[in-house]
């Protein structure tokens, strides 16, 4: 009895914490870290017990393990549903900061959400999930990295929206020491918006 209690209280504490390290995830060793009651064997245990849990179709979430830390991602299937939901929120129109991340993407991809956090000042994270329920940016495998990071690029449907062909019918970027937002212009077309224009990224220096 006491052993069924303690492990549920166990997943629901792993779950929060994973939950909140967000896309950062966390290692077996950060984790045992605040549950020095437990061993590292004993957490990797309920680990899989969680992450078996959330293999069932009644979870619109999976746990994972990339580069030995463990996060939570949506699954396959809740993307076309997310997609609809901000097209009914939103329509084609996307906040500044949206805006911000996208053009970020574009310009500098494959990137990761901690390279553009550090670009911007804030976190991006939200933005991201955003993005890519719209089907604009999509990840393209995992940075070479400690904690191996997604890698995020623009999809197909970024060209679409944008009536783009390539990356290099972008605006020229102009190189400055700060970011600025960017305008978006809307043309009176019957459908269609513009929400692209220009973006002014950070200067970055090489230094030998």
């Amino acid at each position: 009895m006491d052993t069924e209690n303690q492990n549920g209280s166990m997943s629901a504490i792993l779950e929060g914490l994973i939950f909140t390290a967000g896309e950062e995830g966390l290692s077996t060793i950060q984790i045992q870290s605040v549950l020095s009651d437990y061993s590292r064997e004993e957490i990797s245990m309920f680990l899989h017990e969680l992450q078996m849990e959330y293999t069932k179709d009644d979870h619109g979430i999976e746990l994972v393990r990339y580069g030995g830390r463990w996060k939570f991602v949506a699954k396959e299937f809740v993307y076309p549903s997310a997609r609809k939901l901000y097209a009914k929120a939103g329509g084609s129109q996307l906040s500044n900061a949206a805006l911000e991340v996208l053009s970020l993407v574009a310009y500098r991809q494959p990137i990761t959400r901690v390279e553009i956090d550090e670009i911007r000042g804030v976190s991006s994270e939200l933005m991201l999930k955003k993005l890519q329920a719209r089907g604009l940016i999509e990840t393209c495998g995992h940075k070479d990295t400690v904690g191996k990071p997604l890698l995020y690029q623009v999809s197909q449907g970024f060209f679409d929206a944008f009536g783009l062909e390539s990356l290099e019918d972008l605006p020229q970027v102009v190189e400055q020491e700060t970011l600025t937002l960017f305008a978006t212009e809307e043309e009176s077309s019957n459908t269609e918006e513009s929400a692209l224009s220009t973006v002014d990224t950070v200067d970055t220096k090489e230094k030998e």
